[in-house]
C-alpha cells in the first residue's frame, strides 16, 4: 500500500499543445517531474491502480509515492541524521580579526582592533587536528569570517601554510571560503587570495547600487563604499578567468533598498559579471538586535524574489530555482564543527559571536581554543533535529523540510521564523523552471554562443 507523500510541492497548471501539465517537485529527494494533470489528478484521489507499472516505478524511486505506514518525518530526520554522523567535511570557521571597517546599520556585532594571538594561532592548529583525527574526513573547509577578515590578513597569511600542511599529512583535501565586504579586496589581495591562500570561495555583499548600498554598507567614519568594493569585484573576475573559483555576491534586502535589486542586477551586468557571479539575494534578519525588523514582510519578499529571478535570467545571471536536499543544515548540527573568534572563544553558529546582547561570557559559547569544549551548550542548537521532531518547531509539519533543513537552529531558538522564501514560492519557481528550460532548448546555438 503506498500513499501520496507529505514532501510535494506542485505548480501551477500550465498548458503546452493544449495539454494541461504541472511540474512537481519531491522534496525528500529533490526529484523533479512535469505531469500531465491527470495523472497529478490520480495522485490525489490515491488511485494509484490507475497507474502503468512504469510511472508507480518512477515515482516510487522519487519518493512522490511512498509507503503507507511510512512516519516520513522520521524518515527525513532519520537521513539527516545519518548525513551528519558519516559527513566527510570538517567544517571549521575562523574570525582572525573583530576588527571591520564597515558601520552597517543592520549588524549586531561590536567591532574591535583585536587580531589572533600567536598563542591562539598554535592552539587553533592543535584544535584543527584533534577534530581531523575524531573523525574519518576526506576534507577540510576552512572558512574565514567576520568582522573583516582581510583586516586579519596578517593572521591568514600565518595559519594558511600551516591548515594546508596538517590536511595534507592527513591525505585530507583542503578548501577555503572567505566572506569579506569586499573594501579591502585589491587586486593584489584578490590574487592572492585565490593564489596563495588556497581560497575556492568568495562572498562579498552588495546592498544595492551606491544611492541605496552607500547609505547601509559605509565605513565606520561614513564614506561611502560601493565604487571600490565593485571595482574590486571587476578586478578580481579578470584575475581569475577561467580558474574554477566561485565568486558570490549577495544583496541584504529591506524595505529600503528593495526597489533597487534590478538596478544593481543590471549595474553587475553592464560591467560584465552576470556570467562570472553567483548573485543572490537574502532577507536582512535579526543579529542579536532589532535589524528584522526592517525586513519586507515575507510574502512580499517572496513575490519581489520572482521578479528578480526573471530579471536574472533575461540578464544571463545563473537562476537557483529548485533547492537541493540539505542534510545537514548548518555548523550548528556538525559535532566537530566550529568556529574560533579574534578572542579564542569556540562557538557552533557564526551569527553570535562579538554579540553583546548574548552576554558575557557570550551565552551560546561552547569552549575556548586554549582549554578546548566544555559543558553541553553545543547541545543547545546541536540538538535542532531532536528538537524537530519532538514538534518543537513548524518545521516537523512543513513539506519543504528536506530542501531547507529547518533554515537556522538559532532563528528557532529564539523565537522567531527563519523560513527560505522558497517556501512561500516553490510552486512559482517550478512554473519558472519549467519556462526557463523552455526558453533555453529554444535559444539558437550560435546566437548563444
Amino acid at each position: 500500500m503506498q500513499k501520496l507523500s507529505s514532501y510535494v510541492v506542485a505548480s501551477p497548471i500550465f498548458s503546452e499543445d493544449n495539454a494541461p501539465l504541472l511540474v512537481v517537485l519531491a522534496t525528500r529527494t529533490g526529484a523533479v517531474f512535469e505531469l500531465p494533470l491527470s495523472i497529478w489528478q490520480v495522485l490525489r484521489l490515491g488511485a494509484f491502480e490507475k497507474l502503468n507499472a512504469k510511472t508507480r516505478t518512477e515515482l516510487s524511486e522519487a519518493e512522490i509515492l511512498v509507503p503507507q505506514a511510512e512516519d516520513e518525518l522520521a524518515v527525513v530526520l532519520s537521513r539527516n541524521r545519518e548525513a551528519i554522523r558519516t559527513n566527510t567535511h570538517l567544517n571549521y570557521v575562523i574570525q582572525p580579526t573583530a576588527h571591520c571597517q564597515l558601520g552597517c546599520g543592520y549588524c549586531g556585532q561590536t567591532h574591535e582592533r583585536r587580531n589572533l594571538s600567536t598563542e591562539n594561532e598554535t592552539a587553533i592548529l592543535r584544535d584543527v587536528r584533534d577534530r581531523l583525527d575524531a573523525g574519518k574526513f576526506a576534507e577540510l573547509n576552512l572558512c574565514w569570517f567576520g568582522a573583516e577578515p582581510l583586516s586579519g590578513l596578517v593572521q591568514m597569511r600565518s595559519l594558511t601554510p600551516q591548515l594546508r600542511r596538517i590536511a595534507e599529512e592527513r591525505n585530507v583535501e583542503y578548501r577555503a571560503s572567505i566572506v569579506t565586504n569586499g573594501l579591502a579586496m585589491s587586486r593584489k589581495i584578490g590574487a592572492e587570495l585565490v593564489n596563495a591562500l588556497g581560497v575556492v570561495s568568495i562572498t562579498v555583499s552588495l546592498d544595492g547600487t551606491a544611492m541605496y548600498h552607500d547609505r547601509r554598507r559605509h565605513t565606520k567614519s561614513g564614506k561611502p563604499t560601493f565604487n571600490q568594493i565593485l571595482a574590486n569585484l571587476v578586478a578580481l573576475a579578470d584575475t581569475i578567468g577561467s580558474d574554477p573559483v566561485e565568486i558570490k555576491v549577495r544583496c541584504n534586502v529591506d524595505r529600503e533598498n528593495s526597489p533597487d535589486v534590478v538596478r544593481l542586477l543590471q549595474r553587475l551586468h553592464d560591467e560584465g559579471l552576470h556570467r562570472a557571479v553567483q548573485f543572490y539575494t537574502a532577507p536582512i534578519h535579526s543579529w542579536g538586535n532589532d535589524a528584522h525588523r526592517r525586513s519586507l514582510d515575507p510574502e512580499d519578499y517572496a513575490r519581489m524574489e520572482l521578479s528578480w529571478f526573471v530579471e536574472m535570467k533575461r540578464l544571463g545571471f545563473s537562476v537557483p530555482l529548485v533547492p537541493k536536499v540539505q542534510h545537514v543544515v548548518c555548523l550548528a548540527v556538525q559535532p566537530q564543527g566550529a568556529l574560533v573568534d579574534a578572542h579564542g572563544t569556540l562557538f557552533n553558529c557564526t551569527e553570535v559571536s562579538y554579540v553583546p546582547s548574548y552576554g558575557t561570557p557570550n551565552r551560546f559559547a561552547i569552549g575556548d581554543v586554549m582549554s578546548g569544549e566544555r559543558g553541553t551548550t553545543r547541545d543547545v542548537l546541536g540538538s535542532f533535529n531532536d528538537q524537530v521532531q519532538s514538534g518543537a518547531f513548524g518545521c516537523s509539519r512543513c513539506r519543504m523540510l528536506p530542501v531547507c533543513g529547518g533554515a537556522c537552529p538559532k532563528e528557532w531558538i529564539e523565537g522567531r521564523v527563519p523560513c527560505p522564501s522558497s517556501k512561500r514560492n516553490m510552486a512559482e519557481r517550478l512554473l519558472l523552471a519549467a519556462a526557463f528550460s523552455r526558453t533555453d532548448s529554444a535559444t539558437d546555438p550560435a546566437e548563444a554562443a
